[in-house]
């Protein structure tokens, strides 16, 4: 019955002969892949290692020539850092293929500003050390740089010299890293520079804030937009306000402002009437001021307040302009708002436009808002009219204190030989009173809303002339350097507002 059926053990048997060849094949191939990957991890191996041999050392036949330049490099180094004009100490450290040389001043006295440098060279170093190669022979060298400005000023900067060795060239090859703070000091005091040593005085600053107000306002799309927060702008402080200095040049920081810097720059040469000449480079301001009035020539300035005028101040440039003569107009903002095109006249005649106050009072007996007010509207009228904003300043009546002097924050032009022709109303007294009183290097005080004055001008230029007199604007005849805080009679009279 179970003839044609095979026995279970044969059946068995016959699977166990077809499983078995299958097994052996798995384990040839899983040993073959092994000792495959084991032979080509070898080679790579051995190969990386070579490789990585080659870049961290030198060939036998270079191992000289480095050795010859290496010494010869430090040599240079260790001679250049002996020549310093002040003495260092040297700290060495290698680490593989890196070796690092500090230079540290040894009179650190002389640096105030030492802790801070060194601090920044620390930086200088780490960031080259991590920017280095491990696999390449460097030098790193850090130090002070020491440089003369002028007499009264050293700087001080940290420095990063890196060399690396080039294979192809078997040279060093030089890159430096320079600190981006610089430490000046002021070698009479050998303390760090400050804004007293370069601008010396408040009335200098008061000076220097016009300068930074009229920049700031040219450089802005639309200067009437942003007036009234520059005039408002917290005047510079000697010893609140930041500043790099340089050379030729000096940054200042700005307060917050409607046009957004935070900084100006100014060239000496802006500024050349109000800085110390000691603490800048002497090239910067070279030409920058007027030649001195010469000695054996005669100048006088003539003035005119309380205008425009339209009924007379046409009429007066006219004759001056006829007579080749420049003066000095002391308006009033009142006048201004009323009568721009003539303000703008007069500037583009190249007359002085100065400013006399907004409505006329007497500033010693209002209050100091009102007082701020009265030369404000004024500055802005006259910027509106001619696009710059008037630099000096006539107080009415001549009246200022040290109190009002520091509001206007304006050199405070006052005169020597009063026409009194807001007296006289009349022609020939105006002339014979200048003719009497008359002297050199005098400023000369009329008004322009007078007919009567209009009517003498003519005769008083030509009397001048005749007398050898020079007519300047009083700007000029004051060499373009008056100081707020100070009133002027002439070029020879100067006084501190008291």
């Amino acid at each position: 019955m179970h003839r044609n059926k095979h026995p279970r053990g044969t059946r068995n048997s016959r699977h166990e002969k077809k499983k078995y060849p299958f097994s052996k094949k798995i384990i040839f191939i899983t040993t073959f892949t092994i000792s495959f990957i084991l032979i080509c991890g070898g080679v790579y191996a051995i190969y990386a290692m070579q490789h990585t041999q080659k870049e961290i050392s030198l060939p036998e036949d270079e191992e000289e020539q480095y050795e010859q330049k290496e010494t010869s490099l430090l040599e240079k180094i260790r001679k250049k850092q002996h020549h310093e004009d002040f003495e260092t100490t040297e700290q060495e450290k290698t680490e593989g293929n890196i070796q690092t040389l500090i230079y540290e001043p040894v009179a650190a006295d002389s640096i105030p500003q030492l802790p801070a440098i060194k601090t920044e060279l620390t930086t200088l170093i780490d960031i080259a050390q991590k920017n280095s190669s491990k696999k390449t022979e460097t030098k790193l060298v850090g130090y002070v740089k020491r440089e003369k400005i002028n007499e009264q000023v050293f700087s001080y900067q940290p420095i990063v010299d890196t060399y690396t060795w080039d294979r192809e060239k078997e040279d060093w090859s030089e890159k430096t890293e320079h600190g981006k703070n610089t430490a000046f000091v002021n070698q009479k005091t050998k303390q760090p520079l400050c804004l007293q040593d370069i601008f010396m005085s408040e009335a200098n600053t008061l000076a220097i804030q016009q300068v930074v107000q009229q920049k700031l306002l040219s450089e802005s799309p639309d200067g009437n937009a942003v007036i009234d927060g520059i005039l408002n702008m917290p005047s510079i402080s000697l010893d609140g306000t930041a500043f790099t200095y340089y050379s030729d040049k000096i940054s200042l920081g700005l307060p917050e402002n409607p046009t957004g810097k935070t900084e100006i720059t100014l060239p000496y040469n802006e500024i050349a009437g109000y800085v110390n000449p000691e603490f800048i480079d002497a090239d910067s301001i070279k030409d920058a001021l007027p030649k001195p009035l010469e000695s054996d020539k005669k100048y006088i300035s003539l003035t005119f307040d309380d205008g425009p005028n339209p009924d007379t101040t046409p009429r007066l440039l006219d004759i001056l302009k006829e007579k080749g003569v420049k003066a000095t107009f002391f308006i009033l903002g009142q006048n201004v708002v009323k009568h721009e095109s003539l303000v703008k006249r007069v500037a583009d005649e190249g007359h002085e436009v100065a400013s006399h106050s907004y409505s006329h009072p007497q500033l010693t007996g209002i209050d100091a808002q009102t007082v701020k007010e009265e030369v404000q509207n004024t500055d802005k009228a006259i910027y509106h009219a001619i696009g710059k904003l008037p630099t000096d300043f006539r107080p009415p009546y001549g009246a200022v204190n040290k109190d009002v002097a520091a509001i206007i924050g304006k050199p405070i032009i006052q005169w020597s030989v009063d026409s009194q022709d807001w007296q006289s109303h009349n022609a020939q007294a105006i002339i014979k009173r200048i003719d009497e009183t008359a002297y050199n290097d005098t400023i000369v005080l009329m008004h322009d809303i007078h007919p009567e004055t209009v009517d003498a001008v003519s005769t008083v230029i030509d009397h001048l002339h005749a007398e050898g007199y020079e007519i300047l604007p009083s700007k000029e005849l004051l060499g373009k350097k008056a100081k707020p805080l100070h009133m002027y009679y002439g070029s020879n009279d100067e006084r501190l507002v008291q």
